[in-house]
């Protein structure tokens, strides 16, 4: 079963220290390298401008590869994660939740 994590992160020292739009370019490159790397594929990534953040939900074959991913781009100073963790559509929700809220 897949694993879709949703994250809310920050560019990390590295990107930060970028030179050149190049530069960033390349370390993108990185960025998405590790990812796919780690079977991920993102689904949707962009900015909440509300609490200045990016967010990502990225699909993995499992919560190991995610977790593999999310530690790869942190040891490499990439990306500044602030939150990570597992994303339930409601479909996939409702059938859990709602026997559970009938008592």
């Amino acid at each position: 079963m897949t694993y879709t994590s949703i994250s809310t992160l920050r560019p990390g020292p590295r990107l930060q220290e970028a030179k050149s739009q190049a530069e960033f370019e390349a370390l993108m490159v990185e960025v998405w390298s590790v990812v796919t790397a780690n079977g991920g594929e993102s689904t949707v990534t962009g900015a909440d401008l509300a609490r200045g953040v990016n967010v990502s939900l990225t699909t993995y074959p499992d919560a190991a590869s995610a977790a593999k991913s999310v530690t790869e781009l942190t040891a490499k100073r990439l990306i500044e994660f602030e939150s990570t963790g597992q994303f339930m559509s409601l479909e996939e929700w409702l059938p859990i939740a709602g026997p559970l809220m009938e008592g």
